[in-house]
């Protein structure tokens, strides 16, 4: 069983390019200890296409199918069993992982397997950046993780950083639609002003989600019902969104506090 972690985007700046695999995104993230784990199970159906589970039931994913296939392993028959421990649509880079989970399980090559799970990504316009970051977590291999994607593509560079604090994620129902945003001239315009003139000091947790905070404000990119849930973090905490979606990130040193206050807008991990 293969598994590829969550990813949270505290801060973004879009580069688009004719090649998907150039296209991509930089900015400052999180990649979290849950995620998605994958089986694979060539059952010798009589017919060849590959079909994709979860919660026992079958499931159209084309950017899992699409990374299979560019792997090689399209028409093969094969049965894609997904256990995802975060909710797709919310922030947490699911669709990514459950590519990058699904190309693990048939080839260990990580470099093969990024390459395969960004491309899917960026065709079908579900993400930027969160297979790169996800994928230097897994060489580092500890979770969770601060992870820096200072150049765009499946190819960029990146930077790691140790989470030294505990952090809570409230999960808070379905974010925007991925695709509108990343499409828009008009938001990537915004978007990449807001980002050009982030500066980054320290890259503790607190200092990147104070970060996440600015750019989330100064880009707009947050909704009435997340200001409220931000609004309401008891003094001494820090918060911020996890785009595109729409729960939050926040530290405390009173991590009971926190989750306690979090607890009436949605579900509440701790790391």
């Amino acid at each position: 069983m293969s598994f590829a972690p969550g990813h949270i985007s505290l801060t973004f700046a879009i580069h688009s390019d004719n090649d998907p695999i150039k296209m991509g995104s930089t900015g400052l993230g999180i990649v979290l200890p849950q995620g998605v784990y994958c089986s694979i199970v060539n059952e010798q159906r009589k017919e060849n296409e590959n079909i994709i589970i979860v919660n026992n039931q079958i499931i159209d994913d084309p950017v899992v199918s699409r990374a299979i296939e560019l792997l090689g392993y399209g028409n093969g028959g094969l049965s894609v069993y997904l256990r995802r421990d975060l909710p797709i649509g919310s922030g947490f880079g699911i669709s990514g992982a459950s590519a990058l989970a699904a190309c693990l399980e048939l080839d260990k090559n990580l470099q093969n397997c990024t390459l395969a799970a960004h491309q899917a990504e960026i065709e079908y316009k579900t993400g930027l950046g969160d297979v790169a970051a996800i994928s230097s977590a897994l060489s580092v291999g500890d979770f969770p993780l601060i992870v820096e994607r200072k150049t765009p593509g499946a190819n960029g560079e990146t930077e790691t950083y140790n989470v030294k604090n505990k952090l809570a994620i409230c999960v808070s129902g379905m974010g925007r639609n991925t695709s509108e945003i990343i499409s828009s001239p008009e938001w990537s315009e915004i978007i990449n002003t807001v980002s050009s003139n982030l500066v980054v000091t320290d890259y503790d947790i607190r200092s990147v989600v104070k970060v996440g905070r600015i750019f989330t404000e100064k880009s707009g990119l947050i909704n009435e019902n997340l200001a409220e849930i931000l609004d309401s973090i008891p003094l001494g905490a820090v918060s911020s969104v996890a785009h595109l979606g729409t729960s939050i990130i926040a530290v405390s040193d009173n991590i009971e506090e926190l989750a306690e206050c979090l607890e009436k807008f949605g579900e509440v991990r701790i790391y």
